[in-house]
């Protein structure tokens, strides 16, 4: 009877921990499950396309020119007697800029003057006698022919005075004085005395490659940065009909207005030109695009959190944002964080839906 009641005891031993076990192994299978799905779900950031404006355009460099510049010299010989302007004054067209001696000017002017008034007389005097018929056509003709070779010659005796007087050709500004007081000006040497630049417009001149030619029309806009300031609009006004051979690029010139004189030439600039503007497309973060084999895929994240692979075809690109022509739609939910993780059909976690 002892021998049953011991091995009674011993069974229910054995089936306690059989049942402990199996507990045991339910929990810790239970516990694994967990850690799977937690693995399984892959956290990303994602965004939602949306449509809005985009430009097609073009990144380049310039440095900006003056419209319009001249060097000023003189067309008289002599020594400069007076400078009235100096650097960084404004000019307009006319304006005196500097004075030469124009003392023997003055009096070859007055002798052609003197002679000029003799002669003005005594054709007067001949034209009474010739409508008398007391000289002949002939000697009335020659002294006419006289007066107005006399008259030429007081022209240019006026011109040469008038030359001595160094005059602004363009508004703008003095850029540099070369011209001091006393300097002998020679007329044959072309010396220059006054460099001038007009700032009120100035050009900027970027060299577009061959394949952007079929885009760039005159009229379109385009933006200039400069260091340490605002950006400036400007206008594509010219378009070279030459594609330059060596560099395979047409040269084209950007119109800058510059009404309050803040920029100046010879200044560094970032251009981008816009060729064309779209307000309606739809749009999507580049940092969402993978490439492979020049094909551009996304992930899209479906209602059950799980992502699917899609090929898109591109259009305009700006700096942080593309065009998508085909293969998503508007307000799907795209990967941009944390796709180089997943395949299709894995299980995300969407920790952030960013603004774009």
């Amino acid at each position: 009877m002892k021998t049953s009641h011991n091995f009674k005891l011993t069974a229910a031993a054995v089936m306690l921990a059989s049942a402990l076990l199996t507990g045991c192994n339910q929990a810790n299978s239970s516990t694994a499950a967990t850690k799977a799905d937690a693995v399984v779900a892959i956290p990303v950031e994602a965004v939602l396309t949306r449509q809005g404006q985009i430009s097609s355009s073009y990144r380049t460099t310039a440095t900006l020119e003056a419209r319009a510049e001249a060097e000023v010299i003189s067309k008289a010989t002599g020594i400069v007697q007076k400078i009235l302007v100096e650097e960084g004054d404004k000019v307009t067209v006319g304006q005196l800029l500097a004075v030469l001696d124009n003392e023997r000017q003055q009096y070859s002017l007055n002798k052609e003057k003197a002679e000029l008034s003799r002669l003005s007389s005594e054709l007067k005097r001949m034209e009474e006698m010739y409508q008398r018929q007391l000289i002949s056509a002939d000697v009335f003709e020659k002294l006419k022919w006289q007066f107005d070779s006399l008259q030429a010659s007081v022209s240019l005796a006026e011109l040469a005075l008038k030359e001595t007087e160094i005059r602004a050709p363009i508004d703008g500004v003095v850029a540099r004085r070369y011209a001091k007081v006393g300097q002998l000006v020679n007329q044959h040497a072309t010396q220059s005395l006054f460099h001038l630049v007009s700032n009120q417009q100035l050009e900027a001149v970027v060299h577009l490659p061959e394949q952007q030619l079929a885009q760039a029309r005159v009229g379109q806009q385009a933006m200039l940065q400069f260091a340490g300031m605002t950006p400036v609009n400007a206008e594509l006004v010219r378009i070279s009909p030459v594609v330059d051979a060596s560099s395979g690029t047409v040269r084209a010139v950007l119109k800058v207005a510059n009404a309050q004189q803040q920029l100046k030439p010879g200044m560094f600039a970032q251009v981008q030109l816009q060729f064309d503007v779209k307000t309606d497309a739809l749009l999507l973060p580049k940092r969402a695009l993978m490439s492979t084999d020049n094909t551009q895929t996304v992930f899209v994240i479906d209602s059950e959190h799980k992502v699917s692979r899609k090929q898109v075809h591109l259009g305009y690109q700006a700096d942080n944002t593309v065009e998508i022509l085909s293969g998503l739609e508007l307000g799907e939910q795209v990967v941009i964080a944390g796709q180089s993780a997943l395949k299709d059909e894995a299980l995300v976690n969407v920790v952030t839906v960013r603004q774009f």
